[in-house]
């Protein structure tokens, strides 16, 4: 479960870094413009390097878009890798107590609005639709397994599928409703949270 960490070399970091730099442009653009209305040479212009430099690091936007599931599921996996190396009886209170960050991200409106975006795009294209759904599987599963191998949880798989749904709508929630009273949800969330990993589901 843990992530083995590579060195990387100066190289490397500065590949890195240059894909994180268009990564953080495209992003930029898709929220601004839409998926199809962000060409190239804008992504170009927001990352302030030439059209072919960044053909060098992605071959196409499907492959940019690629790119930033990929960096969301990597830093998923590291947070999920974190929890399961914690003593069991432990396990729901980190995650509990993780809510009020999670409502947060989850409700962030750069964040959303890039999410919503590339959701709308899967309807278009089905590699990206299998994109998705392949970092959505791997994040389900991982959720799972904590809660079945290390909290012991009959119906993780719908747990998991409930609370994920539960954050999950807080892209849509603010973007209708941009008022949205985060520090009113948090001990709510946190109070189905404690319901869900410490209580038997009802046969």
């Amino acid at each position: 479960m843990q992530k083995a960490h590579k060195t990387m070399t100066g190289a490397e970091k500065r590949r890195e870094a240059r894909r994180d730099q268009v990564l953080d442009a495209a992003s930029a653009c898709f929220v601004e413009h839409g998926f199809h209305g962000a060409g190239m040479a804008k992504v170009a212009k927001k990352a302030q390097m030439s059209v072919g430099h960044i053909y060098h690091y992605f071959e196409s936007k499907e492959a940019i878009i690629a790119a930033i599931v990929d960096r969301e599921s990597e830093l998923a996996v590291e947070r999920f890798a974190e929890l399961y190396a914690l003593p069991s009886d432990e396990i729901a209170a980190a995650m509990i107590n993780r809510a009020e960050d999670i409502v947060v991200t989850k409700s962030d409106a750069f964040q959303s609005a890039l999410n919503l975006e590339i959701q709308a795009e899967a309807q278009r294209n089905p590699h990206i639709a299998a994109i998705l759904q392949e970092h959505d599987k791997k994040i389900r599963g991982l959720f799972s397994n904590i809660l079945n191998t290390k909290l012991g949880l009959t119906d993780a798989d719908a747990r998991t599928e409930l609370l994920m749904s539960l954050f999950g709508g807080l892209a849509s929630r603010v973007l209708r409703n941009p008022g949205l009273k985060r520090e009113k949800l948090i001990p709510l969330f946190q109070s189905l949270m404690h319901n869900l990993l410490n209580e038997p589901a009802n046969a």
